[in-house]
């Protein structure tokens, strides 16, 4: 159990789980109906289907010799702690629940959640591995972005409501940005080793003054996206999230490394601090 703990990459979990509990959180602002078994489902799957990535993920990079000088946290894998075969398994059952979980997404959503649960699902492989190979492309953080937030916040909105509106889109991006940054803190943590194997992320293709400014960029415009809301009574204690927002900047733009390690650990606490003021907001405003 605890190298299957390991392996799932707990601190990256909630950026699938938060993005669906908190679309709901919006959609009971907008609406006294509620959908709680299709919350549970769209957050179940999310969690599924990044377990999935982050086994794939564990074993192909392992495979591709990506983690042979690792400054990150321990890849079972590459450390020889679990059997690849038994990750694979770990990542293929993850897959299956994933599907179970969307087959009444699909009966609710239509085709078009069908299309989605498809491209999902394959790119929980794709990810890293075969010949899409999107981390391997520079693509990763376009992949963050739309996965968990344009596709789960929107489609998990869209679930609960049947219908989209702007709201949901900004909601959506600043959710994407916020995911985004943890990725671009992990690839510029590894972009040296990155580049010695050839894994061409974003983080090596660019100088690392320039894609610590694009990360500055993901950390802060949530913020100014978040002024769509600027009519509900308490949208303003968003701004709360700037105390480890500024952490997470300091700590961008002056440790190298393994020391940006401590980068994660920050852009998980600023997303869980702007999920929950953003979850307060929306269900305070049910309540008006």
């Amino acid at each position: 159990m605890k190298n299957f703990i390991l392996a799932s990459r707990p601190k990256t979990l909630l950026a699938g789980v938060l993005p669906p509990l908190v679309a709901y959180a919006y959609y009971m602002s907008t609406s006294q109906e509620s959908s709680v078994v299709y919350m549970w489902l769209a957050v179940f799957g999310a969690l599924f289907i990044q377990l999935a990535t982050n086994f794939f993920n564990d074993v192909i990079d392992f495979e591709k010799g990506a983690d042979k000088k690792r400054v990150g946290p321990t890849r079972v894998s590459a450390a020889g702690l679990v059997d690849i075969k038994t990750v694979k398994k770990w990542a293929i059952t993850c897959v299956t629940l994933a599907a179970l979980c969307g087959l009444p997404l699909i009966y609710r959503g239509g085709w078009p959640f069908l299309v989605l649960g498809l491209i999902s699902l394959y790119l929980t492989y794709g990810y890293t591995g075969g010949k899409v190979s999107l981390a391997y492309r520079g693509l990763g953080e376009l992949f963050v972005f739309l996965f968990f937030g344009l596709f789960s916040v929107m489609g998990s909105f869209y679930l609960f409501s049947l219908q989209l509106n702007w709201g949901s889109f900004i909601l959506a991006s600043v959710f994407g940005l916020l995911a985004t940054t943890l990725i671009m803190i992990n690839n510029l943590r590894d972009r040296e080793t990155d580049a010695e194997v050839g894994k061409r992320t974003l983080a090596t293709r660019f100088s690392a003054k320039t894609y610590q400014m694009f990360i500055i960029v993901t950390i802060f415009a949530p913020y100014l996206l978040l002024h769509y809301f600027r009519d509900l009574k308490v949208i303003y204690c968003v701004f709360l999230g700037l105390i480890p927002a500024l952490k997470l900047t300091q700590i961008t733009l002056t440790k190298k490394g393994a020391d940006l390690n401590e980068g994660l650990k920050f852009s998980g606490i600023h997303l869980i601090v702007l999920s929950a003021l953003l979850s307060f907001t929306f269900i305070y405003e049910s309540f008006l």
